[in-house]
């Protein structure tokens, strides 16, 4: 009977080990299937950077790349609406939108649009709904919390947010680069580790998860940011990271 409860605490252990592996699709709408890849893999968040260009939001890396039929709204709004009507299939993500433009002329166009879907994207009126966390150019962080309800940040380290404010932060981001320059082979520094694990830490103790950008898109990579305590791992190989760490629960 011993044996049986610890061989059933291992796995316990093993499966919320997992579980607390996150996946961000980075800049999702660059991949093959936008939305559809990420959404059958269930990720824990899909970015989409946007410009305003004559009154629409534009989903684009930059303006030379950008291309007037692929707004916001026909690339994951309108989509991610059709996909919550199905009661089988549907689990509640977050939709990161990366502003890449001026944030007070981009907002009145963002909540105009969002507010088209109603409970779709407000989980204070449906808790399966599609978090929206805004990264990039934002506000001042001291009005946050004068914002919707369905309207999140991410937030950033070094920063000393007031507690209202903090409440509408989703999680910590960062740019890898500012702790190593580690190329995603072989061994990190010791050095970096440390730097890594102390911005790491300092976002756990505010009780929120933390997400490196512009880390080398590894299996080495992902693991070492894993094992350092980070919770959601930022990729492009979404399919494969999501495999990966399933064959290493």
């Amino acid at each position: 009977m011993k044996k049986l409860i610890g061989l059933a605490l291992f796995v316990l252990i093993a499966i919320s080990s997992f579980a607390q592996v996150k996946i961000h699709s980075h800049n999702d709408y660059t991949h093959a299937q936008p939305l559809l890849e990420a959404y059958s893999n269930q990720v824990y968040e899909i970015e989409a950077d946007i410009f305003l260009i004559n009154d629409s939001l534009i989903v684009a890396h930059s303006k030379k790349d950008k291309n007037l039929t692929r707004t916001l709204s026909s690339m994951y709004l309108s989509p991610i609406a059709q996909l919550q009507k199905d009661k089988s299939t549907k689990y509640g993500f977050r939709l990161m939108i990366d502003i890449k433009d001026n944030w007070d002329l981009t907002y009145p166009a963002l909540r105009k649009e969002i507010e088209k879907y109603e409970t779709v994207f407000d989980r204070s009126k449906n808790k399966n709904a599609i978090q929206i966390v805004i990264s990039g150019n934002r506000p001042a962080d001291s009005t946050f919390r004068t914002y919707p309800k369905w309207l999140f940040f991410d937030g950033l380290p070094n920063i000393s947010y007031a507690k209202e404010d903090l409440k509408r932060i989703t999680m910590i981001s960062d740019n890898f680069v500012t702790y190593s320059r580690w190329g995603g082979n072989g061994e990190i520094a010791t050095e970096d580790k440390d730097k890594l694990k102390t911005v790491i830490e300092n976002a756990h103790k505010l009780n929120k998860p933390i997400r490196f950008w512009g880390a080398p898109d590894t299996k080495e990579c992902w693991q070492q940011l894993h094992d350092l305590g980070a919770d959601i791992i930022n990729t492009d190989k979404i399919s494969e990271c999501k495999t990966y760490f399933e064959q290493h629960k």
